[in-house]
């Protein structure tokens, strides 16, 4: 790829007519001389061999001017071309350029019929030639070939060869086509007659259809090298005279005559320069001369860059790359040597990095950088490599030293080499080889290797030091290593290894192993039976750790105890709670007379004995069990199946006979409190036998109570005193149960004892006890991570890895070893348990570590777990059932394994009530109590009503019959369509209630959005087909008869409004018929009806565009086009592909992606602050901006337009007459002016000396030299007619012909002299003329001196002038030497022997070669100029007036200023002022202002659209805080429910405590039919505070508040969306205004816009005044629901004082137990709805978003157009965009958080529901039961 690049370069150097070099010059990359005509400079090296006119006139004849008057011509060629003077001479110097100064052609002409002629270029040096150009006058020649040389001419080869007949003119050259680059081939395109004139011939050295591999090969060098050029001619085009006889009228047709010769080529630098200069002895100086010598850079040098600089031969030589210079590197000789040279091999060694030898190091150095010292000498670490003492001699040590003491001359830390180290022994180190190496010992001169090794093993010693002594040869162990090889571990350390500290720790487990030592090899430690690892920390599978509470003992299989057995502690009298509650409320009376009246009553003795059953019957339990179910995913704060509820002042006794170890254990009790009163437990602790171990020997436990105190806000508590037990001996542990403090003990005071834990006291078990440092870790990692305090509940804790560790220790020593999982193979689901606590994997449903029971709930324990009792809880007396058949205790009443049945034909379990259904069925559901199968047109619950049809009163006692309802006809009929009727009462008609699409009285007439004939039999309605997009309730919507649709609405149309009208699009069945959002720029202008309303496809919106617009919208160009909004639609971009980056341009301007330097709307131009030919190069002007009045400089030639006073192409010199360095230029002194004066007219003496030498040389000199030319003339004319008069033969002729020539060579021989005089004194001439130039320019750099002398002078002077006499006299002394110095300079510069006016012929020739130059480049230049005058001509001649005035001014065409309103140019109003445009004009100036004026309109509207936006945005923000505050109040009010409920709460247990302590005094012996009559007439004396109908308006109204609550969701709901949609609105209206600040020239958009933002306003508008209503609505929904909940605590307080009436309370309660059912299934439906509507807002808000900012993006890029700006504000508003999302995000957030509110109160609700049902069944078995005591004492006697 580099090398192709390179030909690139190179191909194109060969053929660019100025290739420059690269923007960064020769710094990155290959750079190039410019390529030119070779010919330039060189006129006097061009030669040939035959040119017509030099001896003399000769005549030639033009055959092409045969028909002309004039055919023949005269050539003189004896005088050099003059194209005033001389303008029939044709040298061959005539052919470097093609025309003269006057723009006429000049060419070179051989002698007539001369065939054989050649010309020659000479080069100086060596050239690349890459193509030759001939342009003839005449035909081209028959025969010719080219051919060159490369040794200056001593050697030639031939390029190419042309002939019109190859085989004829060269016989042995090939023709055909070439097939490689150098093939040597003759072919004829170039050599045809045709053209007669203006023929050429073009040879190209490389070409461009052959592919050179490598540029730079040698082949092609040599192809292109030249020095020398040589053309041969060799044959004419005759036309017929193949003879070509000598005669004069046959020759002067036939020569060679060209125009132009170009030979294009430069000097060759192998890109190694961008310039070149002259060689030494060829003048510089001729402007595009192509010089031979290169500038070489890249540190090159040489003729043509070939060969490196001296001392940079680092890198071989190779020709510049593209990106690559390679540059020739300076060799690294660390200064130790001045020379070096390249070494190939070195080169391909090193990777092709460094090639470079250093010759003749000096200072000790050697090596191919002089890097390395000299043997016996090596690096100096203290001396820079650079330095003359890098090198320094060894010094090594004669005992351990090799080799005489050479050591190591460098560093090489790689190879752990160190620089001056000695050759030491094998054994040997030590910078002097003086020390034994690590790992030896001993050093002697007689070891040959120096020191001997040292035998420790090398997993023990230190790694740091030497492994042994250096002397002893001890070795030196590690800390945990011992032995004198280092080859043992120390005792409890083990694995010997390569660890820093030799041996690692047995570190056994305190407890899991016996001791801590262990095997030194493989470090296992001595474990424990069933402890296993090496460090015996786990336990075997199936085994387990002990867990610090294993040992606790369930309650529930503790032996009971009554308060009277023998407890610790002394004894109570018991009394009953109920009773004394009871005599504290009502007083002693009502007791003592129940008391007298049992004494005196005797019942008989079957009464008695039944008495005494039912006693032992309902005694109370001392000691109860108490299962409980565990909740799944709950905590279990309890252990085993549940609790011993123990009564006040009874007891457990525990067994305890499974300790394993003698140490002390805390007890602990576990329990729950029933109230919230503080008990205390009693214990005592005795052994059945005698402790015999040393550890508990001499501690008898002696039956001392303790007593701790169970505190009902706690679970559990600790004996303060720990126990001592031992294995093998039984202790009984007895504890009494009491409330703390009480002086009695209370019958009905119960509490759950959930278990005695005995916690072992770890702190006296090794490993824990002493002052050992590792004991003391131990006991505060036990406290740390709290692992004894994890233990307290009854719940297994999550331990952390350091308590699980420990406890297993504390295991390992308790038990000596793992204890046994046992799980049982039926319950659980592996033998492999939990290896802390030794938890099995249990079965579903089943409990216990071994998985051995069923969980409390549950039965039937087997290989598949247990099942749930699943006990139905109204019809059995609690939730536990039998564990091994799951028969559940079912109360009176209910049947069934669950309980869950009634008796046949009852209904309504569990209170089991008969049938009721106004006699029209016997049976009814069992559970709802519904009616089944009603008669007679029946229906309802109790078949109350009628069927639907049917109207009536059927309900029994009433005695009325459904009959069927007339709507029209009776039901059944095909003429019915009615649902049901009803009678009236007060018109006493039959009102119907129609099917849907009916109405009417006798549902005879069509709903509206309906159509058919219901008046006939058969008739019906049908709906009317408008795909749901009419209002139903219009009855004009569809056509009543036929059903066509006649109002569509949702911008729907057609007969069904099934498709979007005109001018929308959509799907009408869905609603989402949407206005057309067609760019009316871009779309057709017949769909169209004005700018704001356009049609487009009906179904996909899809708008009709003009040509090339694309886009759904029609809102874009079609890439690579642009002028949107033409009516013709958009154009291509017409980009130059060579010009610009792509074919891209900008929609609206057109202006494509130029390239860097190029601009004009296409790329055909050079960009703004260039110059140059776009076709081939544009250079940025690079102006000065000091000094010059533009940046932009002539875009022809780059030359900048200058300020006064600046001059240069860039203006960045000071000009004649200003002094200074750009860009402080400074006018000179006065006095310049009066010395450029006298120069200047010494510049015109000079012109007028040029003037004379021109016209000398012309003319020829005067006097003598003239006379002799006119005489030569005359005898050549004279020879002529003796020529024409005589024959050739004649003696006579012969004779004069010889004395003429005789007389002729004489005369050359004099002109000959004269000219070689006149010569001599030219180069005089010139000589002194250079040296009046440098005398000039001293001249003017002593002027330049005067003038800075003479200002300092006049500083001086004012200084003078301030100054005493004395220094002013001094100084105008000096001053006045001075002067007198200067003015002999300045008259020895005027008048002396060296002055210019003395030396003004010298300077003549100079001057003259100026003016022709000047004279050349002025008139290319003028030529230049006169072309593009001539193209600014036409382009002035096809501009006219009239249509510029109508196209700016839209004046019409035939119109004058005063006939024409819009005016145009020249035109004036009346008031002088100029008149272009106006209201009624379309032109460009009037569109403009109009837009203009629109957009401004604009600014202003959406200025007020945002102040109005504010505004709103403020009061959304003001209602938003309303809506919070009533949420706050609706939490407020919500709160005092929840108290009111708690309230309610503890009222209903105090009820409940009332009704059980009437069931208990009914329950007492001795209760006699007096008593309970007095207790029931006292109970039914209690009254309501309210009556039922108030009780039931109050729960409708808090029905109602409650569906008003809803609202509040609502509200807030709609509030928050209303705030989003004025963000949305604030944030287009910023859009909007920002877009009509960019864009003036069309504000369409805008203005549609500013429309919808109007729309959207008044939307906002309404939408804050709803939330406003629904605010002020939610608010007094929630000051009436305060006041509601107020008026129903006041009320709940009296009616909880006093009941009334039990039977009516308690059917009042079933019926608003079922009203309470109803209302809990309608807010279950509400919330329901709820939910569903907020998800469909959720979902619609966050669509509407989305689509909102899909438009703002797809506008944003309409109006950005791939702008920085457009693509920022894209970001800013995407990001606003994010922002409105999250905050509408929060919205639903806020909703669900009020979703989970109002479910909370629907819970408060539930549960309030179920406390009534609670309060309802406890009055219903009251009110049985006291029915049942009524009926069993009515037959008391």
């Amino acid at each position: 790829m580099t090398r192709l690049l390179a030909l690139l370069l190179f191909a194109g150097s060969c053929f660019a007519q100025d290739l420059p070099s690269l923007p960064h010059g020769c710094t990155e990359g290959s750079c190039y001389p410019a390529t030119g005509n070779l010919l330039i400079g060189r006129a006097h090296n061009l030669t040939a061999s035959s040119t017509c006119g030099m001896e003399g006139p000769s005549d030639y004849c033009i055959v092409s001017h045969l028909q002309e008057v004039e055919k023949c011509f005269q050539c003189d060629s004896r005088r050099s071309y003059d194209a005033v003077t001389n303008r029939n001479s044709h040298r061959i110097r005539n052919v470097i350029y093609l025309t003269d100064q006057r723009e006429e052609k000049t060419w070179w002409q051989s002698e007539n019929g001369e065939e054989k002629v050649n010309i020659q270029l000479d080069l100086e040096a060596e050239f690349h030639f890459t193509h030759l150009i001939m342009k003839f006058k005449t035909f081209r020649p028959a025969a010719m070939y080219i051919e060159r040389s490369s040794d200056f001419g001593r050697t030639w080869k031939v390029y190419r060869y042309f002939a019109f007949n190859c085989t004829v003119s060269f016989p042995h050259i090939p023709t055909g086509l070439l097939r490689r680059i150098d093939d040597v081939i003759c072919e004829h395109r170039y050599s045809d007659i045709e053209p007669s004139t203006d023929g050429e011939v073009i040879y190209k050295v490389l070409d461009p259809a052959i592919k050179v591999a490598d540029p730079y090969s040698l082949e092609i060098q040599d192809l292109l090298r030249i020095t020398n050029l040589k053309i041969h001619f060799t044959k004419l085009h005759t036309l017929g005279d193949n003879l070509l006889d000598r005669r004069m009228e046959v020759l002067q047709k036939y020569y060679y005559a060209l125009f132009e010769l170009v030979v294009r080529g430069s000097c060759f630098c192998y890109g190694h320069a961008s310039e070149c200069s002259p060689v030494a002895g060829v003048q510089a100086g001729v402007p595009g001369m192509i010089h031979g010598r290169c500038t070489c850079k890249h540190n090159t040098k040489g003729l043509n860059c070939e060969q490196c600089k001296n001392f940079y031969h680092e890198l071989p030589w190779r020709p510049a790359e593209v990106d690559n210079p390679h540059a020739c590197k300076e060799c690294n000789c660390n200064k130790h040597a001045t020379s070096c040279h390249f070494d190939m091999a070195v080169y391909i060694a090193t990777g092709n990095l460094s090639g470079g030898v250093c010759e003749n190091c000096q200072h000790n150095t050697m090596g191919r950088n002089c890097e390395l010292c000299k043997p016996f000498y090596y690096r100096n670490p203290t001396a820079d490599i650079r330095s003359e003492d890098a090198c320094i001699p060894c010094d090594c040590d004669p005992v351990g030293s090799l080799e005489g003491g050479i050591c190591d001359s460098d560093t090489d830390l790689d190879f752990a080499i160190i620089g001056g180290q000695c050759r030491c022994k094998e054994n040997v180190r030590g910078t002097r080889c003086d020390r034994c190496k690590e790992g030896f010992y001993g050093l002697s001169m007689d070891n040959p290797h120096g020191c001997q090794a040292c035998r420790c093993d090398p997993r023990g010693v230190i790694l740091s030091t030497a492994p042994c002594d250096a002397i002893s040869g001890d070795c030196f162990c590690k800390r945990y290593v011992t032995g004198r090889y280092c080859d043992l571990c120390l005792p409890e350390y083990w694995g010997l290894s390569n660890d820093m500290a030799g041996c690692r720790q047995c570190d056994c487990d305190f407890g899991g192993a016996y001791n801590n030592r262990c095997s030194m090899e493989s470090g296992q430690c001595d474990c424990r039976p069933n402890i296993i690892s090496r460090r015996c920390q786990d336990v075997e599978p199936g085994f387990f750790c002990m867990p610090l509470d294993f040992y606790t003992y369930e309650a529930e299989k503790a032996e009971p105890r009554a308060p009277t057995d023998q407890l610790p502690g002394a004894i109570k009298h018991q009394v009953n709670g109920n009773c004394i509650d009871f005599t504290l409320q009502h007083g002693l009376d009502i007791q003592e007379i129940v008391r007298r009246r049992r004494q005196h009553r005797q019942a008989s003795r079957v009464w008695a004995s039944r008495h005494r059953h039912r006693r032992i019957r309902q005694r109370k339990v001392y000691v109860e069990i108490v299962n409980r179910k565990r909740p799944r995913d709950q905590m279990i704060t309890w252990s085993g199946p549940g609790f011993a509820r123990v009564q006040d002042g009874a007891g457990l006794l525990f067994h305890v006979s499974n300790i394993p170890y003698a140490m002390d254990y805390n007890v602990m009790v576990r329990y729950e409190p029933e109230s919230a009163e503080d008990w205390e437990a009693i214990i005592s602790i005795h052994t059945v036998g005698l402790p015999i171990s040393h550890r508990c020997g001499n501690l008898l436990p002696h039956g001392q109570p303790y007593r701790v105190a169970l505190r009902h806000t706690e679970r559990y508590v600790m004996v303060s005193t720990a126990f001592c037990f031992e294995p093998n001996i039984h202790y009984e542990i007895s504890i009494r149960y009491q409330r703390l403090r009480a002086p009695q003990w209370n019958t009905n005071s119960y509490l759950l004892v959930d278990s005695l834990v005995l916690l072992p006291k770890y702190s006296e078990l090794p490993g824990f006890a002493g002052r050992d440092p590792v004991a003391v870790h131990h006991r505060e990692e036990m406290v740390r991570y709290m692992c004894l305090d994890s233990f307290m509940m009854a719940s297994m804790p999550m331990l952390a890895e350091m308590c699980v560790r420990l406890i297993c220790s504390i295991s390992a020593i308790m038990h000596d070893g793992a204890l046994p999982c046992q799980c049982d193979p039926q319950g659980s689901i592996s033998s492999v348990c939990e290896k802390m606590g030794g938890q099995c994997e249990c079965r579903n449903n089943v409990i216990g570590r071994q998985c051995d029971q069923c969980a409390p709930g549950h039965y039937g324990f087997g290989p598949y777990g247990c099942s749930p009792c699943d006990c139905n809880p109204e019809g059995s007396v609690h939730g536990m059932c039998d564990q091994m058949t799951g028969q559940c205790h079912c109360r009176a009443g209910a049947r069934g394994r669950q309980c869950d049945q009634c008796y046949p034909q009852l209904w309504g379990f569990p209170t089991c009530q008969p049938c009721h259904c106004n006699g029209h069925s016997e049976d009814c559901d069992s559970q709802t109590g519904a009616c089944l199968n009603c008669r007679d047109n029946t229906s309802g619950h109790h078949c109350q009503r009628c069927s639907e049809g049917y109207y009536g009163n059927p309900v029994l006692g009433f005695g009325e019959q459904c009959r069927p309802c007339p709507c029209p006809h009776y039901p059944g009929s095909d003429h019915y369509h009615g649902l049901s009727c009803h009678a009236d009462l007060v018109s006493d008609q039959i009102v119907c209630y129609c099917q849907t699409g009916y109405t009417g009285s006798r549902c005879d007439v069509c709903a509206p959005g309906y159509y058919g004939n219901p008046e006939v039999p058969g008739g019906k309605c049908w709906p009317c087909q408008c795909n749901n997009n009419i209002d139903l309730t219009d009855p004009g919507a569809c056509h009543p008869d036929t059903g066509e649709c006649l109002k569509c609405l949702y911008n729907t149309d057609g007969p069904h409004c099934e498709a979007c009208k005109a001018g929308y699009y959509g799907n009408a069945l869905q609603h989402d018929c949407r206005g057309c959002t067609c760019n009316f720029l871009g779309t057709l202008e017949s769909e169209c009806n004005s700018r704001e309303y356009c049609h487009c496809d009906r179904t996909t919106g899809h708008c009709p565009c003009r040509e090339n617009v694309v886009g759904k919208n029609c809102d874009k160009c079609r890439q690579n086009y642009w002028n949107f909004g033409s009516l013709q639609g958009c154009e291509p971009c017409r980009c130059q592909p060579e010009h610009s980056q792509n074919p891209h341009c900008n929609m609206f301007t057109g202006q494509c992606e130029c390239r860097p330097g190029l601009g004009g709307q296409t790329c055909s131009e050079c960009q703004e602050g260039y110059w140059g030919n776009p076709a081939l190069d544009c250079r940025a002007c690079d102006c000065d901006p000091d000094g010059s009045e533009i940046q932009q400089c002539d875009r022809s030639t780059g030359r900048c337009l200058c300020k006064e006073g600046f001059t240069g192409p860039r203006c960045d010199q000071c000009n004649r007459g200003y002094h200074g360095r750009s860009p402080s230029c400074a006018r000179c002194h006065p006095c310049f002016d009066l010395w450029d004066e006298k120069v200047k007219q010494l510049g015109e003496r000079l012109r007028a000396l040029k003037e004379a030498v021109h016209r000398l040389t012309m003319s020829g000199a005067a006097g003598a030299g003239n006379d002799s030319l006119q005489e030569l003339e005359k005898k050549l004319q004279h020879v002529e007619t003796l020529l024409h008069e005589e024959p050739l033969t004649s003696a006579r002729t012969l004779d004069q012909l010889n004395r003429l020539a005789e007389s002729l060579r004489k005369e050359m021989k004099q002109l000959s002299q004269r000219m070689d005089t006149l010569t001599e004194d030219t180069a005089r001439t010139e000589a002194k003329n250079n040296k009046a130039e440098r005398d000039i320019n001293q001249l003017e750099e002593e002027s330049r001196i005067l003038n800075m002398s003479l200002i300092e002078k006049t500083k001086e002077l004012q200084k003078f002038i301030t100054s005493n006499f004395k220094e002013l006299y001094d100084s105008m002394l000096k001053s006045y030497q001075e002067s007198c110095e200067a003015e002999r300079v300045v008259n020895g510069s005027v008048s002396g022997p060296h002055s210019p006016i003395v030396q003004s012929e010298d300077t003549r020739h100079e001057t003259e070669r100026l003016l022709q130059e000047q004279e050349n480049t002025f008139r290319k230049s003028m030529a230049a100029q006169r072309k593009q005058l001539k193209d600014l001509e036409n382009k002035v001649k096809e501009l006219m007036v009239e249509s510029i005035n109508e196209k700016v001014c839209g004046s019409s065409r035939g119109q004058s200023c005063d006939t024409d309103p819009c005016g145009g140019a020249n035109c004036q109003d009346d008031a002088g002022n100029r008149q272009c445009g106006g209201e009624s004009c379309s032109g460009a100036l009037s569109e403009s202002m109009e837009a203009l004026q629109r957009a401004t309109n604009s600014t202003i509207m959406l200025q007020d659209i945002q102040n109005q936006l504010d505004s709103v945005s403020q009061r959304i923000e003001a209602i938003h805080s309303q809506a919070e505050e009533a949420k706050s109040k609706a939490a407020a009010t919500l709160q005092k429910a929840s108290n009111t409920k708690n309230h309610i709460t503890a009222s209903v247990d105090d009820l409940r405590k009332f009704i059980k302590a009437v069931k208990d005094f009914l329950n007492e012996e001795g209760a006699d039919p007096e008593s309970i009559e007095l207790l029931a007439n006292m109970v039914l004396n209690i009254s309501f505070p309210v009556s039922l109908l108030d009780i039931r308006r109050i729960l409708q109204d808090i029905k109602d508040t409650m569906a008003n609550i809803k609202d509040v969701d609502t509200i807030l709901n709609d509030t928050s969306q209303n705030l989003q949609l004025a963000q949305q609105l604030l944030q287009r209206a910023e859009k909007v205004k920002n877009r009509a600040a960019e864009v003036n020239g069309d504000v369409t958009d805008v203005k549609l816009n500013v429309e919808d933002a109007n729309s959207k306003l008044a939307l906002a508008e309404e939408s804050l005044q709803k939330a406003r209503n629904n605010t002020a609505a939610a608010e007094d929904s929630i000051k009436k629901l305060d006041t509601f909940l107020n008026l129903i605590e006041s009320q709940l307080m009296k009616m909880m004082e006093r009941f009334e009436n039990l039977s009516t309370g308690v059917q009042m309660l079933e019926n608003q137990t079922i009203a309470n059912r109803n209302k809990a299934q309608d807010l279950r439906s509400e919330v329901s709805a709820i939910r569903k509507r907020t998800n469909r807002l959720h979902n619609n808000d966050l669509k509407e978003v989305e689509r909102r900012y899909e438009e703002l993006r797809d506008k944003i890029s309409l109006l950005g157009n791939g702008t920085e700006d457009g693509n920022e504000r894209a970001k800013k508003i995407k990001e606003e965009a994010e922002k409105l999302r999250n905050r509408a995000t929060d919205s639903l957030q806020k909703l669900n958080a009020l979703e989970k509110k109002f479910n909370r109160n629907k819970q408060v609700m539930t549960a309030k529901l179920d406390m009534l049902q609670d309060l309802e069944q406890n009055v219903t078995d009251l009110l049985e039961y006291i029915r049942e005591r009524s009926q069993y004492y009515g037959f008391c006697s």
